[in-house]
């Protein structure tokens, strides 16, 4: 221990050890006793020199020193400066049987504690014990108010802020402040407490009102008052600071007044005094206002989520939630509060929730998928995503997260299943590529198709299984696609080699693949076996050739007779090309009663299970509405689900009906017309033999020879009909005088009046003209006879003469210049306007000797030259017949 070692008190109050220092052994041991007997909290210990009782002070603890003064070696004055040097504040009591005056001032300049001159009696030792009590308590308060003092000072000097007294009058005039003041504000201590920088004036002026209110209201109530405010530092800079303070009560302070209020201290001018203590929360008060913006953007973007945003406790009461939670469940916030997840999800989910809670409660992370029970009983599925939340104590706070609608993403989960299922179900092999072309896909189909395993496939090069060329083929396609924004997909023709070798031929639909930022992914095919399909592709070509090449219209109706196919050979017959006529309806070229007929035709098919063929005649209607006599051979379509259709061909038949015609025409001239010639023949030869005159045999001759003109007529007709063979160019006027040098004119003249070129057959136009001539000059005979202008006798009757007649033959020329036809005509009788159209009728005659047959032949020979003839009255008034010609321009 240093000679500087200040004492300190060794026990508490009521106990005090006592060194009592005397060279005087017996009075030293009386003197232990007596005093302990005058206070029992007296421990008395005794050396018997000065410098014993030093040894004793530096080993064991003392609470007062009692020496006597004379003593060998060291006296009580030299102990007591000893003391003083070692132990300062130790009590020390100069108890002396010699006493004076100058030992006494010695003793006080050495800083004893107290003089006390030894005396008769044991009264002495009461007085002692009273005077060691009452120094080592005053040591001892002195040395509690020290330590207090100390510790007071320490805290003052390390608070983060300052202690001040004030004065509560406008200003907050300061009596003390502390020296964290600087620190605090830039001022020192001198400057705020002498008034050259008044507290008041640092203060915001807008805290000022606001915090003058609050300690006014405080003191009022007797209560201490806390706040915060802002102050302008020395150097301009807004701090906030904490102040907390009251009034000092009478027990707190050094002194009292009197006749101030009560529990108070007032100045000396009745001004109430506050103590308190200012701290600077800039740090916290930065921090709060930082909390409370981090806080409001976090509840502002939990607000703007458009997922739930959920806050619960670990039994499911709600802490907190988002408008979204409230739109979506419909529940104002007052209701919310109330409830627990329980109440918003259905009761059979709720096992599964709270599993969830505890395993989030368990691992920090829970994820389930449960609907959402709105305010109007609508169930929408969410999936609900938590974690555990502590607070800075690391105590559970409760499970936050977000319950996300997955009503999208189930259905979209349940499409891809089901696309996932058609994939692996569907029959065609179906295969995904990578963006290197490596197969990370195939169907069962595909497996099958190909004869290996899955696990061979998926991760292989598409090469193993197809030719190289077939590869890059379907390549080069897909680089196209990526290239073109208008294709999504293409067909590649491509081979497969199976597990056997074996290639197949397939039909590979081939797509690129791209991802959400359109960079090529991928890409994604199907194929199916077209071998087969190849095949019947081969064989429906031929069968098409086939149908191309009939020269008859080939057609197949649906069940509604809807054209679903037509050949070419349509359009030469009806004039409507094959596209016109696919779907519509077979009434476009067919009348009314001729589909009522087909229909029927068709239900006594269907009636009939051992028939599926028939024949309908009908008219073709054509696009510019002729009607053309046809044969429809019709058969029903194949089928295994009922009537389905109708196929057949068309079959001009109006040559054969022509043909039809003229044979029934042919067989009423037989039956009629020859049967009257046969009637006379057999008359007169019954009347010659009756009467045996020889003139019934001219007139049977004569009959006769009439029924080899209708045989011949008849045989023309049958044999020739309106065809006609080998077509020349053929000069109108020298075919004229050919065909005028073949026939019996008797003095009729042949004028020609122009000439042309016309296309025809020479030998059937000379028949034209020649039957033209002769029924001319056999009518021209009209001073005999009424007109008979339809014969063609080879040569006329005896008592036909045809007089001047002239027959003309010219050319009917068109305002433009050019030729439209040609005529033939006469200067006889002519032809009563009422006659003109019977003239070419079979078998339509007046004249007693006629066939009927002459101009029928003519129509018929103009007719199949494609001309058209009609009758009229030539300007002499005879007969005058118009052929207009396709080619006569010449």
């Amino acid at each position: 221990m240093g000679m500087d070692t200040l004492y300190q008190p060794m026990s508490s109050e009521g106990d005090v050890r006592v060194l009592h220092v005397d060279d005087d052994r017996e009075f030293a041991a009386v003197a232990a006793m007596h005093l302990e007997r005058a206070d029992e909290g007296l421990d008395v210990v005794t050396e018997f020199s000065a410098r014993d009782g030093l040894a004793r002070l530096r080993s064991s603890p003392v609470d007062c020193v009692v020496s006597d003064h004379d003593m060998p070696g060291m006296n009580g004055l030299e102990f007591l400066k000893a003391v003083r040097e070692e132990f300062d504040g130790l009590p020390f009591i100069l108890f002396t049987g010699k006493g004076n005056e100058e030992i006494a001032s010695d003793a006080i300049s050495a800083g004893v504690t107290e003089y006390l001159q030894k005396d008769a009696g044991t009264d002495q030792y009461t007085i002692l014990a009273n005077r060691i009590r009452r120094a080592v308590g005053e040591t001892r308060a002195k040395s509690a108010l020290e330590e207090s003092e100390r510790q007071l000072s320490t805290l003052i000097s390390n608070l983060p802020g300052m202690v001040y007294r004030a004065r509560n009058e406008p200003g907050w005039p300061m009596e003390f402040v502390s020296d964290g003041a600087s620190d605090l504000v830039g001022y020192s201590s001198e400057a705020i407490e002498s008034g050259e920088v008044t507290w008041g004036s640092l203060i915001n002026e807008a805290d000022a009102e606001r915090i003058d209110s609050q300690v006014q209201t405080s003191i009022s109530v007797g209560e201490p008052f806390e706040v915060s405010y802002r102050v302008t530092t020395a150097d301009g800079e807004t701090r906030w600071l904490w102040e907390r303070g009251r009034v000092v009560d009478s027990v707190d302070a050094s002194t009292s007044q009197a006749d101030g209020p009560a529990g108070s201290v007032d100045g000396d001018d009745g001004v109430e005094l506050l103590e308190g203590f200012i701290t600077d929360i800039t740090a916290r008060v930065t921090r709060e206002q930082e909390l409370e913006r981090e806080q409001e953007f976090t509840e502002n973007l939990i607000d703007t989520l458009d997922d739930v945003f959920y806050l619960f406790d670990p039994d499911g009461e709600l802490l907190r939630w988002n408008d979204t939670a409230s739109a979506v469940l419909g529940y104002d916030a007052e209701t919310l509060s109330t409830m627990t997840v329980f109440d918003l999800v259905p009761e059979a989910f709720h096992e599964a929730v709270r599993e969830t809670i505890e395993r989030t409660v368990r691992t920090g992370q829970g994820t389930v998928e449960a609907p959402l029970v709105t305010a109007d009983g609508e169930r929408i599925r969410h999936e609900w995503r938590g974690s555990l939340i502590e607070d800075g104590s690391g105590d559970l706070l409760g499970i936050a997260g977000i319950a996300r609608d997955i009503t999208d993403r189930c259905e979209r989960e349940q499409t891809l299943e089901q696309y996932r299922t058609l994939v692996e179900n569907v029959g065609d092999p179906m295969y995904v590529l990578d963006a290197e072309g490596t197969i990370r896909m195939a169907n069962d189909a595909m497996v099958d198709h190909l004869g290996y395993e899955r696990a061979d496939i998926v991760g292989a090069d598409p090469e193993r299984f197809m030719p190289a060329a077939d590869v890059e083929r379907v390549t080069e396609t897909l680089t196209e696609l990526r290239e073109s924004p208008d294709r999504t997909w293409a067909t590649v023709e491509m081979r497969t080699i199976d597990a056997d070798g074996e290639r197949t031929v397939t039909e590979n639909k081939a797509a690129p693949l791209f991802g959400t930022d359109g960079e090529f992914v991928g890409s994604v095919g199907v194929m199916r076996d077209v071998t087969e399909r190849k095949q019947r592709d081969r064989e429906l070509g031929r069968y098409e050739t086939i149908v191309e090449a009939v020269g008859d219209p080939v057609y197949a109706l649906d069940e509604d007779g809807v054209f679903t196919f037509v050949n070419e050979a349509i359009e030469p017959m009806t004039g409507y090309a094959p596209e016109e006529l696919v779907g519509e309806h077979v009434g476009v070229i067919m009348t009314d009663e001729d589909v009522d007929r087909g229909d029927r035709l068709i239900q006594d098919l269907l009636a009939d299970p051992d028939t599926d063929t028939g024949t309908l005649e009908m008219d073709v209607v054509t696009k510019w509405d002729e009607r053309i006599p046809s044969e429809n051979n019709l058969a029903l379509l194949p089928t295994e689900n009922g009537f389905e259709g109708t196929a057949g061909v068309i079959r001009d038949i109006h040559e054969r009906k022509a043909r039809e015609e003229r044979l029934s025409e042919f067989a009423s001239v037989v039956s009629h017309d020859l049967r009257n010639p046969l009637n006379v023949v057999q008359g007169r030869l019954s009347l010659a033999l009756e009467t045996d005159d020889m003139e019934h045999l001219d007139a049977a001759a004569e009959a006769a020879d009439r029924m080899e003109q209708l045989i011949e007529d008849l045989l023309t007709l049958a044999r020739q009909g309106d065809s006609v063979g080998g077509i020349e160019t053929i000069d109108i006027a020298t075919a004229a005088e050919g065909a005028w040098d073949n026939v019996d004119t008797v003095g009729a003249t042949l004028e020609l009046a122009g000439t042309a070129t016309v296309d025809a057959d020479p030998d059937r136009l000379r028949e034209l003209l020649e039957n033209l001539f002769r029924n001319s000059v056999e009518h021209g005979a009209q001073h005999h006879h009424s007109a008979a202008y339809d014969t063609i006798s080879r040569r006329p009757p005896d008592d036909m003469n045809p007089g001047n007649l002239t027959v003309t033959v010219g050319t009917m020329p068109t305002d433009s210049g050019g030729i439209t036809g040609f005529y033939v005509a006469d200067d006889g009788p002519g032809i009563p306007a009422e006659d003109r159209e019977r003239v070419f009728e079979r078998g339509y005659t007046t004249a007693e000797s006629g066939t009927g047959f002459g101009l029928a032949i003519v129509e018929d020979i103009a007719t199949a030259h494609g001309w058209s003839v009609r009758a009229t009255e030539s300007g002499a008034g005879g007969a005058r017949f118009e052929f207009t010609t396709s080619r006569a321009d010449r």
